[in-house]
Parts: C-alpha cells; structure tokens; sequence
C-alpha cells in the first residue's frame, strides 16, 4: 500500500505517505469524518504538501483502527483522543456508557416530537462522526428493531424516520458514488418487501469504501445473475431482514454457482437460512452477521 508523495514545499521524496482516499479505503472511514476527526478533536495530525493535501502515515491508519475499537465498545468520539492518550491506563478497560444507546434515545425523542429539522440534524451529525457499517450495526439495527409493531403511533414513528433516513441517505450516496472507483458489487434484496432502509445504508457504506455499489431491491434469480453479468460485478450481496422464500433463494444461489463465478455475500436473516442449507451451497458463499462482518468479508475476497 505504500504510496510515494513528492511534496513542492521541501522538494523531497516522502515514503509510506498516503492521501486521505486511500486511508478512507483502507479503514473505511469517509473522508468527511476523517476530518471531523482532526479539526474537532485532533485524533488525527497528518503532514501537509505545499498546496494543502493531507498525507497520512502507516502509523496514522493505525490510530483510526484502534479509535474503530474503541467506537465499537461504545466510547463516544469526543472521549476517544484522552483514553488514547493515558499511558497509565495500560490493558485495563474503562467503564463506558455506550455511544449507541445515547444516540438511540436522542433519536427516539426526536422521533415522538416528529422534529424533522433535529432529526435530520442529529443524523447528519453521526454520519460525520461514526463509521457506517458500525451506525448500521449498534444503533440502526437495534433502533429499527424497536419501533417494530402496530401499537398506535408506533407505525407512523417508524415511517416518518424512515422517510428522514432514506432522504439523507440517498443524497448522501450520490455524492460518494463520483468518487468510487473500486470493484463492482450488485446488492439484492432476498424479498419484495424488504425493507429498504439497511440495504441502502449497506450501500452506502460500500460506496464509502470506494466500491461501485449498485442496489438494485428485489429480482428474481434469473434478473439477478442478467444483473450481475451486465454489470461485470465480482460479488453479489444478498440481504434480507423478512420472510425468505427458501425456494427462490436456493434457486438464486444455484443459478449463480453454476452459470457464474461471482463470490455471493449474504446478510441478515437470509444468512441463517443458508447456513441451514449447508454443505449444499458452502462453496462460494459468505454468510455475514453485521454489515461490519460483509464489509470485512468483501475487503477479504476484493484485497486479499
């Protein structure tokens, strides 16, 4: 991964420094929050050429996977940069009131005051700071989860932040889709009437990582595999969160592992039903619990 940086400020070679794309590809952090990370908490002090471009260190990619760790058990951002800096701490973990639980609870007033302008607030602000897949996995998932049901108000709430979501979501994708220049992934939709919120959150977090993501909701097995062939795709994903047809999914899987040599990714409850079809379909298959998990699987399968 080393990149060679030729800087005008001091007319020298600079070694093993890399742009912030690139550091956004490797950790899978957008560029927007790398930044965020710097000005507003200074996680981050990358070297600068003389026209202003940001360079990053091995040591720098280190730092942004150890902060992913911490965000994962729940620090908040803004606690990060002093836990790192407590050389007395060494391998004792601190008590931590978790990020995502504070964020879910300021969602859900949000929600019941039906505060468009906060909510859309509130959600621009997480997208800037946290990474994707981990949004998707500690606070979407279990927020969705929550505001299932048909008791009164609980419909209308959903919708109405699922309409907030999908709107920021979608502007938010077509921005990063210039700048994805990666490999070509198709996501499907195992039924037709999933949910479309964690698949375009899932897309969205692929485009981040520079992949030319395409969700294209639910075909049949056979628009797929036309699909992912028109498209020169190296993998397929196939999430789900509803009822599988067990039947078409077998049909899906079958069609691509004998017309196709594109690597099938699966998450969600549709990852558990392949799992029950194993050994059958063990082969070229990738059954993922977390969008974290798919993105990791990908990265494994694209990079090596």
């Amino acid at each position: 991964m080393s990149i060679i940086v030729e800087t005008e400020r001091d007319g020298v070679l600079v070694e093993d420094a890399v742009p912030i794309r690139e550091i956004s590809r490797v950790t899978g952090v957008n560029t927007v929050t790398l930044r965020a990370w710097e000005r507003r908490y200074g996680l981050l002090i990358p070297q600068r050429t003389s026209k202003g471009h940001r360079l990053y260190s091995r040591s720098d990619i280190d730092r942004v996977k150890e902060i992913q760790v911490w965000l994962g058990r729940g620090l908040a951002i803004g606690k990060v940069k002093a836990l790192l800096a407590d050389e007395q701490r060494g391998d004792l973990v601190p008590e931590i009131d978790s990020i995502w639980l504070q964020l879910a609870q300021q969602i859900q007033m949000t929600i019941t005051a039906f505060n468009r302008n906060q909510l859309e607030r509130l959600i621009e602000e997480t997208f800037s700071l946290y990474p994707v897949p981990m949004i998707a996995d500690y606070l979407l998932l279990p927020l969705i989860a929550e505001l299932q049901g048909e008791e009164p108000g609980r419909p209308v709430r959903r919708a109405f932040f699922t309409a907030v979501l999908l709107e920021y979501i979608q502007a938010a994708q077509s921005r990063q889709r210039h700048a994805a220049q990666g490999e070509k992934i198709l996501m499907v939709s195992a039924a037709p009437d999933e949910d479309p919120l964690l698949p375009a959150v899932l897309n969205y977090g692929l485009l981040v990582n520079q992949y030319q993501a395409e969700f294209l909701g639910y075909l049949s097995a056979k628009e797929s595999l036309l699909a992912a062939e028109a498209l020169a795709t190296k993998i397929v994903v196939i999430i789900g969160s509803e009822t599988v047809n067990t039947s078409e999914l077998q049909l899906h899987l079958s069609l691509l592992q004998e017309r196709s040599a594109t690597a099938v990714v699966l998450t969600g409850n549709v990852a558990r039903v392949v799992r029950a079809l194993v050994p059958e379909f063990s082969t070229g298959y990738y059954a993922c619990d977390s969008q974290q998990q798919v993105l990791t699987t990908i990265n494994q399968l694209l990079k090596g």
